[in-house]
């Protein structure tokens, strides 16, 4: 841990120099590393301002407070600074949690009494669940104009509907270019 001090218009006094470098070390504990804590402490009229800058693995958090006592507006903006850490790793991990929950929906199993004897004994099978929606909407004829305009103006991704020219079933959606894409069975 470095902590560095810096004055504009304001002496650092023993006390205020042990409580930064003991917020600095909770802030610390907070981040799980060593942190580069940046101090500084200014004195305007009659208002005292502190400014802390916080850097970790690549990470910036900055805080800065102004009230009459210094030690005050240093408790509250160190208290700033260790909320934006606290948020930052909930998000991280939170962020590592989420691909999870996204592929816990898949069952692998490993295929080896089954498998032939040219398949290899690394062979895996993956099992999906078809999950059915509960909203049932009737197949309405329309053209692939009328179509393209329900589903421009909603948030569908894909709308099945009867072509009214051809009477055969069709399912228009909506691509990741922006664009949108027809299928058409051939039966």
């Amino acid at each position: 841990m470095s902590v560095e001090f810096t004055g504009r218009h304001a002496q650092w006094t023993p006390t205020l120099r042990e409580l930064a470098e003991e917020r600095a070390q909770r802030l610390e504990r907070h981040l799980g590393g060593p942190a580069t804590v940046r101090v500084v402490l200014s004195h305007e009229k009659h208002r005292f301002g502190v400014e802390v800058i916080a850097t970790h693995r690549r990470r910036l958090w900055k805080a800065q407070e102004e009230t009459a006592d210094p030690r005050a507006a240093m408790t509250l903006a160190f208290e700033k600074v260790d909320a934006q850490a606290k948020r930052d790793s909930e998000r991280r991990r939170d962020r590592k949690h989420r691909g999870a929950t996204a592929t816990a929906p898949l069952k692998q199993k490993a295929v080896l009494e089954e498998a032939p004897p040219r398949v290899s004994a690394l062979a895996v099978s993956i099992e999906r669940r078809i999950v059915r929606s509960g909203q049932r909407s009737p197949i309405k004829p329309m053209s692939v104009e009328e179509a393209a305009l329900r589903i421009d103006g909603s948030k569908l991704e894909f709308l099945v509907f009867r072509d009214s020219g051809t009477e055969k079933i069709s399912v228009l959606y909506r691509r990741r270019d922006g664009d949108f894409g027809l299928i058409v069975p051939e039966c």
